[in-house]
């Protein structure tokens, strides 16, 4: 077997590290807000300010750790959308050494290697780390927690799941993976002083670890529910109020499928944004089980894993856990996110470097013994050559994945004109953008007022005579439902700013809504 040298892995990682770091930073302040990292921004500087630290007043249906974590950068570097990003951009760099260690202890340095090189330059990953979505964050607790188990320290990992958890609650979704794999290394030679170790030291060991994992999710799950209990007079509980956003989890309608499949699929494709790489993923995984479970007829062994050794057991888990989560949200009413799939993506990618690590000994067995001593250093270099030019893309926002990409262009020129040219009081009213309102224009005095329909914006503006009006439509939302409407009412709207999109084309228009003459 080859085996990449220690010293040549560390600086190797260090160098992929430095070079993820580059990426994800590229693209820090080129996007505005997407609405969802909008709402998150303002329940933090809710609890920055101090108006509402624990949040009484907001629907809140996210886990406190992340909006806390918001609320101190702000305090740290001031409210803006990069101090916002700041979290996801530094669990998402930390996660390309997770990985790496997870890997190696799964499959060795090599294997490792080649999984924090995908990591690195995978578009899916650049993409998310400069967003104040919860998932980077959460992603890194969760490989964090792994990596623990691989270490067989499973109350450090159960610390690290809760910390998941209290990021966002779809962490929990991983604690089954994060179990087995505890247990495993527990259970195996790795730990114990020898594989016929008695059962009542198995069954001790696994008792106490077991009883560390539940005191170490505990610890800081337990102050989050109280935090939790604490906004209950006024607010339901964060679990509830998501079941309440989202409308619950049922089975989706069988005529959906074929839709959401290709709809996924998608998605799963920006994750190395490589037709050859996508294609071997799925095509390779297959293959890789067969050659786990075969019977080892012939003596080439180009990766470790032939039945029943470590190897082979963390393939089938791993390859198990993603097939059974793909298939949960197809077949469940998990909306269509590319967000939902980014804790999936590091497995995925780990899976994916199996695969290339045992094609790459079948090929250089083939082509000529001599190029085994320089397999690592080969297959390095194709797949950054591979990855290079996507993970380009992906730092000049070249992916429709992540964050917004031009919707909402414009939104804080939009927020400056109302600062700069609009009387104190003034009611805005608003149907898609009041989240961002919340955001950009947090401490400027305006009333804001959501309307549900044409009919009732005109019936409340046409009952407001002691302020001014306005409303901001995104390009192509303005219809003549909301024109006759006013109309009828007696109002009319008169134009007074807009903004522009990258490509050139407007993105909002400021009406003030005024009495027809």
């Amino acid at each position: 077997m080859v085996w990449v040298s220690r010293r040549w892995a560390v600086l190797s990682l260090a160098l992929l590290v430095l070079v993820g770091a580059a990426f994800r930073l590229a693209p820090i302040g080129a996007n505005r807000f997407h609405q969802d990292e909008a709402l998150y921004s303002f329940w933090a500087l809710q609890v920055a300010s101090g108006r509402d630290p624990i949040l009484n007043h907001s629907p809140v249906d996210k886990p406190p750790l992340y909006i806390y974590t918001l609320a101190l950068c702000f305090k740290l570097f001031g409210p803006s959308e990069v101090a916002a990003r700041l979290p996801g951009e530094v669990g998402s760099v930390a996660s390309i050494a997770l990985v790496y260690y997870l890997a190696s202890r799964l499959y060795g340095r090599s294997v490792a290697l080649l999984a924090a090189v995908l990591m690195a330059l995978s578009p899916f990953n650049v993409l998310f780390a400069p967003t104040a979505f919860t998932d980077p964050l959460m992603v890194a607790w969760i490989l964090a927690a792994l990596c623990f188990a691989a270490s067989g320290s499973l109350g450090w990992s159960g610390l690290m799941l809760g910390l998941a958890a209290a990021t966002k609650q779809q962490g929990l979704l991983f604690a089954p993976l994060i179990i087995i794999i505890g247990t495993r290394f527990l259970t195996s030679s790795f730990l114990l002083p020898c594989s016929s170790a008695p059962l009542h030291l198995r069954t001790s060991t696994l008792l106490r670890e077991g009883l560390f994992f539940t005191l170490g999710f505990l610890a800081v799950m337990a102050p989050v529910a109280w935090w939790d209990s604490l906004r209950w007079r006024l607010q339901p509980s964060y679990l509830e109020q998501s079941l309440i956003s989202y409308g619950g989890l049922t089975l989706v309608d069988p005529a959906q499928l074929v839709e959401r499949l290709g709809d996924w699929a998608e998605i799963l494709h920006y994750i190395t944004a490589s037709p050859g790489l996508n294609i071997l993923l799925p095509g390779g995984l297959p293959c890789l089980i067969l050659y786990d479970l075969a019977p080892p007829l012939s003596p080439p062994n180009w990766g470790g894993g032939r039945g029943g050794e470590p190897a082979t057991f963390f393939d089938v888990v791993l390859s198990t856990f993603v097939t059974l989560f793909l298939l949960g949200h197809w077949v469940f009413s998990f909306n269509v996110w590319d967000r939902y799939l980014l804790g999936l993506v590091p497995l995925l990618l780990i899976l994916l470097a199996r695969v290339l690590w045992l094609a790459s000994g079948a090929l250089t067995h083939l082509l000529s013994l001599r190029l085994l001593s320089f397999r690592a250093f080969l297959a390095v270099v194709l797949l950054v050559a591979t990855l290079a030019g996507p993970a380009l893309v992906a730092a000049r926002s070249g992916y429709p994945i992540g964050g917004d990409h031009g919707a909402y262009d414009g939104i804080e020129a939009v927020a400056d004109y109302f600062r700069d040219r609009v009387p104190a009081g003034s009611i805005l009213y608003h149907h898609w953008l009041g989240w961002h309102y919340s955001f950009y224009m947090f401490d400027f005095p305006l009333v804001l007022r959501w309307y549900p329909s044409p009919e009732e914006l005109a019936e409340d503006a046409s009952q407001v005579d002691n302020a001014w009006r306005y409303i901001v439509f995104p390009n192509g939302k303005l219809t003549a439902e909301v024109k006759d409407a006013l109309a009828e009412a007696g109002l009319t709207l008169r134009r007074v700013y807009w903004t522009y999109r990258r490509d050139g084309s407007i993105s909002f228009t400021v009406y003030r809504i005024e009495a027809r003459k």
